[in-house]
């Protein structure tokens, strides 16, 4: 039995070439295929396209994916149908129906070869999707946010997100500082890519630095000038527009075209068609600025000038009437003076009559109280005295005791009582010895006993 099997087996070639053959019978004509592509690439030197083709369920998982090419020429037809329809050349993320024939190869496998797409429905798609953004910016309640932002008043501080490079920058910076009005405008440009697959993206990463400095502008310029009417189809994305839709500041666009609307410029707080129309709206929006400054100024020298004319007018008449009033401040104040005098005199009396009758009392009453004052005083110091004498013959007696012990201190003390008792004097020329340390032998010495004197000769 295995040997059996083994002798029906087949080369692998062989298999996918009857796979091959098989596709070709079944699917020997061309299919007209909804499908999103993916993956889009030129080969540089054939001029080929290789891309995949997907399609997504619901929640936007893919359920089916297959290789797919276009061959040279037809690519370049398709090229220039899709330029006709105002499309994008052929890109990721585009939901195509295409023209396919089913190929089949030993060593590649399954692949579509695509002869042709048909840009209407890819017009249809892309109006759907616009308007999936529109209806769900609006189911969110977002779509007029930023269009709730008041310009502030005057409109000079922009932050404009545009490329360097583009034409309409350009013209815009040259209307907007060459305005015939002098005014003058602080700009800062944030750089975006405002063409290609990376628009989107790059417009949002613009939005976020301008938002690290809020406080320094006024308004955001987005802008950007030429191009086919494809290359607005990045500002139709959701992300991009929602973004917009919560930007703290108020945004003016000026992307579209004098026929085409982006759903950014639906969601912009102004929108203007062509960066020099947003430059012009600039310009006569700092023109109604100053108008109104000039406007206010005239109204405000108006009205000086007539309050001018009231104030002379009232100071005409206050002169006029200075001479009475002057005259009637004078008398009233000679009066009030007068008044003051007398009052003065009268006042000046009273203190006088008040302080003489006290000086008399106090002359009549200053005797009898020096008398009771030396009586008290007197008595005052007999009894002191009294109590004094005491303590003093005290002190006395005892100081008298102290002296007469001392007086018999000192007299018994004295050398002649001293030499009574026996005591002698030694002298040697003249000078008191106390030592006998300092007697030598042969030394003359005086020696005084009592009232009688010796001289000897130490030995």
């Amino acid at each position: 039995m295995q040997e059996e099997e083994r002798l029906k087996s087949f080369s692998l070639f062989e298999l996918v070439s009857s796979v091959r053959r098989c596709i070709e019978s079944s699917f020997n004509k061309k299919y007209w295929i909804r499908a999103e592509s993916s993956d889009v690439r030129t080969a540089g030197g054939s001029g080929h396209c290789y891309l995949e083709l997907l399609e997504k369920d619901e929640a936007h998982n893919v359920k089916a994916r297959v290789r797919a090419n276009i061959w040279r020429q037809s690519y370049l037809t398709i090229s220039e149908r899709l330029k006709a329809a105002g499309l994008p050349p052929l890109a990721s993320d585009m939901s195509l129906l295409c023209l396919v024939q089913v190929q089949y190869h030993e060593q590649y496998g399954l692949s579509l070869l695509i002869h042709d797409i048909d840009p209407s429905y890819s017009l249809g798609e892309i109006a759907r999707r616009r308007q999936e953004t529109i209806q769900r910016l609006k189911r969110e309640g977002v779509y007029d946010a930023n269009k709730g932002i008041d310009l502030p008043r005057p409109l000079h501080k922009l932050a404009i997100i545009s490329s360097p490079t583009a034409a309409g920058f350009g013209d815009f910076m040259n209307q907007l500082m060459g305005n015939a009005y002098g005014f003058k405008f602080y700009t800062a440009l944030y750089t975006a890519q405002m063409q290609g697959d990376r628009t989107t993206e790059s417009v949002i990463a613009a939005l976020e630095r301008v938002a690290q400095n809020l406080d320094k502008f006024d308004a955001v310029v987005i802008i950007r000038g030429g191009g086919a009417t494809s290359e607005l189809r990045a500002f139709d994305d959701y992300d991009l527009c929602y973004y917009c839709t919560q930007f703290p500041l108020p945004i003016i666009s000026g992307i579209g075209h004098e026929r085409d609307v982006s759903v950014l410029d639906m969601v912009a707080n102004t929108s203007l068609k062509t960066p020099t129309a947003v430059a012009e709206f600039l310009i006569h929006g700092m023109l109604r600025e100053y108008n109104e400054v000039e406007l206010r100024r005239e109204r405000l020298m108006s009205d000086v000038a007539l309050k001018q004319t009231e104030w002379h007018r009232k100071l005409d008449e206050q002169c006029l009437k200075l001479p009475n009033v002057a005259g009637r401040l004078l008398q009233r104040e000679q009066l009030r003076q007068a008044n003051l005098r007398q009052r003065l005199v009268m006042a000046s009396k009273s203190v006088l009559d008040r302080e003489r009758r006290l000086v008399e009392r106090v002359s009549t009453i200053l005797p009898l109280h020096l008398r009771s004052c030396l009586q008290r005083e007197r008595q005052t110091l007999e009894q002191n005295i009294q109590r004094l004498k005491m303590p003093v013959r005290q002190h006395q007696s005892r100081y008298e005791t102290e002296l007469s012990a001392r007086e018999q201190s000192l007299r018994l003390a004295h050398p002649d009582n001293i030499l009574k008792r026996g005591f002698a004097v030694v002298r040697q020329s003249g000078k008191l010895i106390t030592s006998g340390a300092s007697i030598a032998s042969g030394d003359k010495l005086e020696i005084q006993l009592g009232k009688s004197k010796l001289s000897v000769t130490a030995d």
